[in-house]
């Protein structure tokens, strides 16, 4: 593949230059968009809005999605699925031919087009599209109550040297009940201090983890035992223990033993046990601090932890996300996101039910999904994020919030589709997100170079709808949306804007097989 090489080349001739050796090839960081060469995607029923042979140019395909309707609008199998297919697809052989006769020894071979997929489906409308169209490709279902694989939280960054207040505030972005407070309290001490807390229980951790043989496991053993020797901690037992799979399971259950007026039982026999194994005393002096602090103000730190813990430790984020630290999930479990993106393998998480906890998961995938996607060694491959009820999992971060990624991430062959009930419930969301606000919602939109409005009476998608199509030619004539409000759209039926510029209102017709 010539630009690969040619820009391993120029790797090698920079290190020449510089009077260093050559070494191995670097990791490419230059991105390889799409050109008006490659082969389009086919959209099946959509020759009203794209021509008899329904062909839309790769580089508009990444320029994203966006796709509101109510439920019955017929946005799903209109759009969503139509979309998740011509990629699934891609490229097809006829296209993939042409491109290659005109490329030559230049085209990229057709294996390495074939996108890898991240696929949020909590309607299960999704998942069977994904199985019929893998064409062979290796298709990874994760859900709760399924022996799915598990997304570590903490791939790509070496253990070893990963450090407590690095590996916390990774975590901490991930809690539903954190980061919502954190974006709406006057009063942050409650949660600098519970941050603080957990940090200082991460850090004994991983002390023990690298300090002492199987120490993390035979710590919480001696927590145990010692408070085993109490009859009304007996029931508590089987939750104080290390469980590499859900890794805040033990410091959940040990601050609810200390929520009572006098009761720092648990806390003492958890000191008394990092006193045993020799930990420093640096590291649990600010726990022999809280436990002299007045029961009201300790009792506030204890709440807004537990709050943090309902997230952290839940068995349904467990899962399907491991928060651990200092030990991956084992290899035959653990989703290699790197290694998906590699291979172009197909990634379909389900989740069970609406719940703050599975929206958690959906944005930890996307987060983990999008960082090796801008580091990925491979940048000819490309990838797609497609996600229904897509408001449930927005974020607003610089990191991670799409705000951010939609820009960056159409350079690196990186599509987004996002389908949502309307933008309300998008606005709703980010309002509630750091970094949030209008701003955030108005970044997402301006990036989504594509958009499809179904039926809908939400009025704020409405008086979004009416802003981006142009007004009427003649003053005092009324607007399109005006004359044809999205209320009275059939099934099927959107208002269209593309990426080039163009707009109408369309009909969409679902093809037979389908």
């Amino acid at each position: 593949m010539r630009t690969l090489r040619h820009e391993e080349a120029y790797g090698q001739s920079a290190l020449q230059f510089a009077g260093q050796r050559p070494g191995p090839a670097p990791v490419r960081q230059m991105p390889f968009p799409f050109t008006a060469s490659h082969p389009r995607f086919r959209i099946r029923g959509w020759s009203e809005l794209l021509g008899a042979e329904e062909f839309i140019d790769a580089a508009d395909m990444v320029r994203h999605f966006l796709i509101t309707g109510e439920t019955g609008s017929g946005k799903s199998v209109s759009a969503v699925i139509r979309l998740l297919e011509a990629i699934l697809r891609y490229p097809e052989q006829a296209q993939y031919d042409a491109y290659a006769e005109v490329s030559g020894e230049d085209a990229e071979p057709l294996s390495d087009l074939r996108p890898a997929v991240l696929v949020v489906d909590p309607k299960h409308e999704l998942g069977d599209v994904v199985e019929r169209e893998a064409g062979g490709r290796c298709v990874i279902r994760m859900a709760y109550g399924q022996s799915g694989p598990v997304l570590h939280l903490f791939e790509g960054r070496p253990l070893e040297t990963l450090e407590p207040f690095e590996a916390l505030d990774m975590i901490l972005r991930q809690s539903d009940f954190f980061v919502r407070d954190q974006a709406s309290t006057r009063e942050p001490s409650w949660n600098m201090q519970a941050a603080a807390l957990l940090r200082d229980f991460v850090a004994i951790d991983m002390w023990l983890a690298r300090n002492v043989e199987g120490g993390l496991a035979a710590f919480w053993d001696n927590v145990r035992e010692r408070l085993g020797k109490l009859p009304e901690f007996a029931c508590f037992m089987d939750s104080i223990a290390y469980d590499p799979a859900n890794y805040f399971k033990p410091h959940s259950t040990l601050l609810g033993l200390c929520s009572g007026a006098e009761d720092l039982t648990a806390l003492a026999c958890y000191m008394e046990a990092a006193e045993e194994l020799k930990v420093p005393g640096e590291l649990y002096v600010r726990l022999l601090s809280f436990g002299n602090l007045y029961y009201t103000t300790r009792s506030g730190i204890v709440s807004m932890t537990s709050g943090i813990l309902a997230d952290l430790a839940a068995d349904e984020l467990a899962a399907c996300v491991s928060l651990n630290p200092v030990e991956p999930p084992p290899p035959g479990r653990m989703l290699s996101v790197k290694r998906v993106l590699e291979r172009g393998d197909l990634v379909v998480y389900a989740p069970m039910a609406t719940s703050p906890i599975a929206e958690m998961v959906g944005r930890c995938l996307k987060s983990k999904f999008f960082e090796f996607a801008f580091e990925r060694e491979n940048k000819v491959r490309p990838f797609f994020y497609v996600v229904d009820e897509a408001h449930r999992f927005l974020s607003a971060g610089a990191q991670d919030g799409e705000q951010s990624l939609l820009d960056r991430c159409r350079a690196f062959r990186t599509g987004v589709i996002l389908a949502t009930q309307s933008i309300v419930s998008m606005a709703q969301r980010l309002e509630s997100a750091p970094g949030g606000g209008g701003y955030a919602l108005q970044m997402l939109l301006n990036n989504c170079g594509n958009a499809l409005y179904f039926r809908t009476s939400d009025i704020q998608t409405h008086n979004n709808l009416q802003q981006r199509i142009p007004g009427p030619p003649c003053a005092g004539r009324p607007h399109v949306v005006q004359v044809r409000p999205l209320t009275t759209l059939g099934v099927g039926s959107c208002y269209a804007l593309r990426s080039n510029g163009s707009w109408g209102l369309f009909q969409v017709h679902v093809p037979k097989s389908a």
